[in-house]
């Protein structure tokens, strides 16, 4: 049988391979690890014009189509073994998948993720038979059985009647006139412990809405009103609906109507309204539907709407919620963690006071997490504090201190991040060429070109050369155009290839189009995707 032509599966493999060493060295959120996602992205096409592939999965590697693929691939070869020791003998890829999905498949490797789980999206994960048997007995373990039905009552027993008179005669039947409907309540189940059940009433209203939706129409009138009298009526109206809203133990319905509430309070200038507003959504959003809507935030398979409305929620009430989203934040999958980033985006400066005290804290990975959100809120005053974690003990600390100054930006955090250019973490490192390149100094591209010619971990030269790019120096052409070129000593390797070339297409110049258009036809596959998607 003729070998069939693999170079497009052959293409898209090496690049998961290489994420997937990533990802075990750097967190998701490492610009390594995003750089070598964006490779598998520009592969996946290919891929997908191939429609639905099977590949068996060995002790020793991939096989399709009887063909080993990429068989002197260390990475391939290790996620391969791992996902045979687990019991998985192929998986099915689907037209449509994305590199996320194959963060899931590398989870499912290392023991973080379920065979079944969602996150696999466009991709099917087939068990041996033995590994089938065993999560189908870890399903039935975890499931609990329905309680078994109660028994119908008794009948009543047979009364005798002694001489008893013979009925009357009866007439017959007159038409009855209708009456009112009856509608009986049925009893109410149990409390849910879930975080969002379904909804539950036991009293049927025909004449009025449910009052999740009348509390949404309400949000949406207020932000529609302009005169404060309507405001007024509308937030009296939603206290009154607050109870019945709570009552339904909805806190995707809840999340809702405290995004909207906030959104409000943008256009209404009136004191005395906006501490109306405030009060309703206190009430709405009592400590223990906030450590909801946290858990519920960090949750796999919420809604994408529903999500939405959880991190504008949780936002909102950063100040009483920003201590709850870091420990949740502590807790969470690498790949649920950005909704918690993206609440304390939405939080700003309401949750600066809270997150300011977890910085007091012993607990080095509460520290850290806490400095992160720091940076989020985008409050210039907290970049003194910043600064003074740069030199923390604990090399998590420095590095989510650095990764801060970079979200605050502004050029006074150029200078304190170069110290930490010769750290002795790699992350740490790292952390400081993005603070620099976010700091937008051009002078500091100079301690960058040094650092070059001293650095030797891939990440860290990538990053450096990024930030060269994104400062735009007068030298920088040079620089990158030097470092894109095949060869050197030690010999480049197309990573470092490949990240000068993403510095050359941040620079507004003729000759960096025209070798960006050069190296689009390099021989190297990450080289010219590189330079393929920088032309885009």
């Amino acid at each position: 049988m003729m070998a069939i032509d693999t170079g497009a599966v052959d293409r898209t493999l090496g690049a998961i391979g290489t994420t997937f060493r990533l990802t075990r060295l750097y967190p998701p959120s490492h610009p390594a690890v995003l750089d070598a996602m964006r490779h598998i992205t520009v592969s996946l096409p290919a891929l997908a014009s191939l429609g639905t592939v099977e590949w068996k999965i060995g002790a020793t590697g991939l096989l399709w189509h009887g063909q080993h693929l990429l068989p002197r691939n260390a990475q391939v070869a290790e996620l391969a073994a791992l996902l045979f020791a687990r019991g998985i003998r192929s998986i099915q890829v689907n037209p449509g998948v994305t590199s996320e999905h194959w963060l899931g498949l590398f989870g499912v490797a290392v023991g973080n993720v379920s065979p079944d789980d969602a996150v696999l999206g466009r991709i099917t994960v087939h068990l041996g038979r033995r590994a089938s048997q065993r999560l189908s007995a870890t399903r039935a373990m975890e499931e609990a059985p329905p309680p078994p039905p109660p028994p119908p009552p008794p009948p009543p027993p047979p009364t005798q009647v002694v001489d008893a008179p013979a009925p009357p005669p009866q007439s017959p039947p007159s038409v009855a006139a209708p009456s009112e409907p009856v509608f009986v309540a049925a009893p109410a189940p149990a409390p849910s412990e879930a975080v969002s059940p379904t909804r539950q009433s036991g009293v049927f209203r025909p004449d009025a809405l449910p009052a999740d939706v009348e509390a949404r129409r309400a949000v949406t009138a207020l932000l529609a009103a302009s005169r404060p009298e309507d405001q007024r009526v509308i937030i009296g109206k939603l206290r009154q609906l607050t109870p019945d809203v709570i009552a339904l133990r909805d806190i995707g319905a809840v999340a809702e109507v405290v995004a909207g509430l906030d959104r409000s309070l943008g256009k209404i200038q009136d004191p005395d309204i906006q501490e109306a507003i405030g009060e309703v959504a206190g009430a709405l959003a009592d400590e223990a539907i906030v450590e909801r809507m946290v858990a519920r935030l960090g949750e796999p398979r919420v809604p994408p709407a529903e999500r939405a409305h959880l991190v504008n929620a949780v936002g909102a009430l950063g100040a009483v919620s920003a201590g709850s989203v870091v420990d949740a934040y502590l807790h969470a999958a690498p790949e649920l963690r950005e909704a918690y980033r993206a609440a304390m985006r939405a939080a700003g400066e309401r949750a600066v006071e809270l997150l300011q005290a977890r910085v007091e804290s012993k607990v080095p990975e509460v520290v850290a997490a806490a400095a992160e959100f720091l940076g989020l809120s985008g409050d210039p005053q907290v970049a003194e504090l910043l600064i003074r974690l740069t030199r923390h003990a604990d090399e998590r600390v420095r590095e989510a201190a650095l990764l801060g100054l970079a979200e605050l930006g502004g050029r006074e955090i150029s200078r304190p991040a170069m110290p930490a250019l010769k750290d002795e973490s790699v992350l740490v490192r790292t952390a400081a060429a993005r603070a620099i390149a976010a700091g937008g100094d051009v002078g500091a591209t100079t301690v960058l070109v040094r650092r070059l010619e001293q650095e030797k971990d891939e990440g860290v030269l990538a990053a450096l050369l990024k930030a060269i790019g994104h400062l735009g120096a007068p030298e920088a052409l040079e620089v990158l155009a030097k470092f894109a070129e095949p060869g050197g000593r030690p010999r480049r390797t197309p990573f470092v290839r490949a990240a000068a070339i993403e510095g050359l297409a941040q620079l507004d110049r003729v000759e960096a189009k025209a070798l960006l258009e050069l190296y689009a036809r390099d021989k190297e596959p990450t080289v010219k995707r590189a330079a393929e998607a920088s032309l885009r």
